[in-house]
């Protein structure tokens, strides 16, 4: 009952599994809840950005939930509001060093959690101290690590060359700025979310901040 209760969208006992992934000094818990054919994923993240859940990270958030069919539930201590909706998000009042539990139900829950764990993980990508040394591939990073949630083959192609979106050894050798325009190639049975958070990724140039990108653009780097 538990773990059906922690999902927030079925209110009777079914499969549960449960496993436990290290990420850096922390254990977070991924509960996965089957119930026919339908499957509930749910992750819990602790929230690292200095100012909590302010505009910029719950924006990011939400445009990413958006992309997958699934519903999307976010729930902070008490408080629950569903993944979708930045003005519910905001009500929720998330703080640094909250826990921030993430429900998803659908065909593609399992890959809507990764691609918001991973999210939350780094920040909601929002880097309040700018450290041009610390991450030069920071945008590489986020395009594999997005890419490898899913499915299907992903392949990008710049300037008539092509690598797996999921390698990132082969995109370094692409070349790749968060400037790139790039192209991808899709196929399997989850491409078209895929393809729509890839391309959401390369039009926000892969949400590095644009201080960065500037420094990065300078003669010499």
């Amino acid at each position: 009952m538990k773990g059906a209760q922690r999902a927030g969208f079925v209110s009777q006992t079914v499969i549960v599994v449960v496993r436990f992934l290290a990420s850096g000094d922390h254990a977070d818990d991924i509960c996965v809840v089957t119930m026919g054919s339908a499957q509930i994923h749910t992750a819990t993240v602790e929230i690292k950005n200095k100012l909590g859940l302010h505009v910029r990270p719950i924006q990011r958030f939400v445009e990413l939930a958006q992309v997958f069919h699934a519903d999307v539930e976010v729930r902070i201590g008490e408080r629950k509001g569903p993944g979708k909706s930045v003005i519910n998000l905001m009500g929720l009042a998330g703080h640094r060093g909250d826990e921030m539990k993430i429900s998803a139900a659908g065909e593609d829950a399992e890959q809507c959690i990764c691609a918001l764990r991973y999210l939350v993980e780094n920040a909601f990508f929002v880097e309040d101290d700018l450290d041009c040394e610390k991450h030069p591939l920071r945008h590489l990073r986020r395009l594999a690590t997005m890419a490898s949630c899913f499915r299907s083959d992903v392949r990008v192609e710049l300037d008539g060359k092509s690598a797996d979106a999921k390698e990132f050894s082969e995109l370094c050798r692409l070349g790749i700025t968060p400037r790139s325009e790039l192209s991808f190639q899709v196929s399997g049975e989850d491409s078209d979310q895929v393809r729509k958070l890839l391309e959401k990724l390369v039009q926000y140039r892969f949400y590095v901040e644009e201080e960065l990108i500037k420094e990065a653009d300078k003669p010499g780097n």
